[in-house]
């Protein structure tokens, strides 16, 4: 066999070093591209999957958003007003804020399920009974607030949704059903999902499972249509059965599909995320495919240098292989791999470091989307409950205090309704940086959603004292005018104050201690707004 190299010593070590060499380096290509392979796989399937789930809270937060809207205007409605239609009328029209939540229609409807007693705007095309809606029978059945099935409005001939809140007197005796209807189109509503779509083939599809319906997706087309028949969609019915996170699954015409499902619970819905495997895995491929290349590139020189030149070659490869083996196995830290030359093994580390750097940013960027506001920059509800468990623990063994603010702007609505939504967040990133201003650097102000925030006041002698010093503060803090685009805008903020010592550390709970913050807040507006409250359990 040695005779078929020739007779040079040299030369048949070249050619064997080579051969090594080529098996050694298809050893360790397979096996780094492998595990690559699976590693960018898991991370590309776990971010789709985020994307998905903050999309799905994304829902939940507007649909919630609209039903407490609607509660505290039915809860604000004057009992006299179901006996006077022209006055419920007026009324109703005179809501203005409400109406951008609910711009098909705001109506009231007697507990008959007769004509409405009012509707904003007036229609004459309104039913005249409505004993048959699903959402009259729920709210008549339950005695609570009610989400209907996907429908389509007969005012506007377009998808929509009624959410309706049941209205009591004091005796809790039924004085008629608040009823809003929200087109799906909405701007602000479900704009995460209409006209849009994961990748260049894939597609939400924003399902009802209780009705068999789509509520919408991004063929616009499909809202408010039948969902396919069990056995005609895979994907469908894998969701509709209870398949939630992550998955590969075959559709109907044999083709792999990536498909992450999340619940929208506040409706019972379901958002499925599918995407085509290959288009998903783009990324994987070409990685794969450009690391394959270099590989080879490096190789098919190695045939023709000489034996010294080979082995010197080997050593770097051999380094880099060891590193990435490392890296790989959970030896060694994920970290830049170093290179202290300039040939095409520096290209290799270099093509890797872009490609460790690119994930680890992915992957930071999304740690970020958990725990931050994106508007404002600071902490979410996720992030502040978390680091209030983590203070509620500390303080039972340093035995100091904490307390809680709860604020809520006064006359921010207005704000979003006169000058828009883009108005609106400049000024919630003004009103950010100026809460900020008012605390400690160990102090953490957070954004809940809308236009309510939380300020958690560590390592305090004195909760209360410091919380209402803090209090003044904000307040005059927000007295001044918000100049923006030339505009002087004004708002004020309600505040509720809740502490704990560190005695009672031990009984109190995140959720509790939020509670009692919020009513106190309330109790602020209640009282007149622009002040704060004390919670009671706080003062006794």
């Amino acid at each position: 066999m040695m005779a078929f190299f020739g007779s040079s010593l040299k030369t048949r070590i070249a050619v064997v070093s080579v051969l090594l060499f080529l098996a050694g380096i298809s050893l360790i290509t397979f096996f780094a591209t492998r595990i690559l392979h699976d590693d960018m796989q898991e991370v590309l399937s776990q971010q789709q999957m985020t994307s998905v789930s903050y999309i799905a809270r994304d829902i939940d937060a507007k649909l919630t958003l609209r039903l407490e809207s609607l509660k505290r205007v039915a809860l604000n409605m004057p009992p006299a007003l179901f006996n006077d239609p022209p006055a419920m009328q007026q009324w109703l029209e005179d809501r203005k804020a409400i109406h951008t939540l609910f711009s098909i229609g705001l109506m009231v409807v007697p507990p008959d399920g007769g004509p409405t007693i009012g509707d904003a705007p007036r229609l004459i095309t309104r039913p005249k009974s409505f004993v048959d809606r699903d959402w009259y029978i729920g709210v008549m059945s339950t005695g609570r607030p009610f989400i209907s099935k996907p429908l389509i409005a007969r005012a506007t001939g377009e998808p929509a949704l009624v959410i309706a809140i049941p209205v009591f007197d004091n005796d809790k005796k039924l004085l008629g059903i608040l009823a809003g209807v929200t087109p799906l189109a909405a701007p602000g509503f479900l704009d995460l999902i209409n006209g849009t779509s994961p990748g260049k083939h894939g597609s939400y599809q924003l399902i009802s499972p209780q009705h068999r319906l789509f509520v919408i997706a991004s063929e616009a087309r499909r809202a408010v249509t039948p969902i396919p028949t069990t056995g005609d969609d895979p994907i469908i019915d894998a969701a509709a059965s209870g398949q939630r996170g992550i998955r590969i699954i075959r559709n109907a015409v044999r083709q792999d599909e990536l498909v992450a499902t999340a619940e929208v619970p506040r409706a019972n819905w379901l958002l499925v995320a599918r995407q085509p495997t290959d288009e998903a895995f783009e990324p994987v491929t070409n990685s794969l495919r450009n690391t394959l290349l270099i590989t080879f590139l490096l190789a098919l020189p190695s045939i023709i240098v000489l034996l010294g030149v080979l082995n010197h070659l080997l050593q770097p490869i051999a380094q880099l292989a060891r590193e990435l083996h490392g890296m790989a196995d959970g030896t060694r830290p994920m970290q830049p791999v170093a290179t202290h030359t300039a040939d095409e093994v520096a290209d290799v580390a270099h093509s890797f470091n872009r490609l460790q750097g690119r994930l680890q940013a992915q992957e930071q960027r999304l740690a970020e989307m958990a725990h931050q506001d994106l508007l404002t920059g600071l902490p979410n509800r996720r992030m502040i409950e978390q680091r209030l468990e983590l203070e509620l623990h500390r303080i039972q063994r340093n035995r100091l205090g904490l307390a809680l603010l709860f604020l809520d702007l006064d006359g921010f609505k207005p704000v979003n309704d006169t000058h828009g939504h883009e108005i609106g967040d400049l000024v919630l990133a003004e009103v950010a940086a100026r809460l900020l201003a008012t605390v400690r650097d160990v102090d953490t102000v957070a954004r809940l959603g809308g236009d309510e925030f939380l300020i958690l006041l560590n390592d305090t002698e004195k909760p209360q004292e410091a919380a209402e010093r803090v209090a003044h503060k904000c307040i005059s803090a927000l007295a001044a005018a918000i100049s923006i685009s030339g505009l002087q805008i004004h708002v004020g903020v309600s505040i509720g104050i809740a502490s704990c010592t560190g005695e009672q550390g031990g009984s109190m709970t995140v959720k509790k201690l939020v509670n009692q913050a919020d009513n106190a807040m309330y109790r602020a507006k209640a009282e007149g707004r622009n002040r704060y409250a004390i919670s009671p359990t706080t003062e006794s």
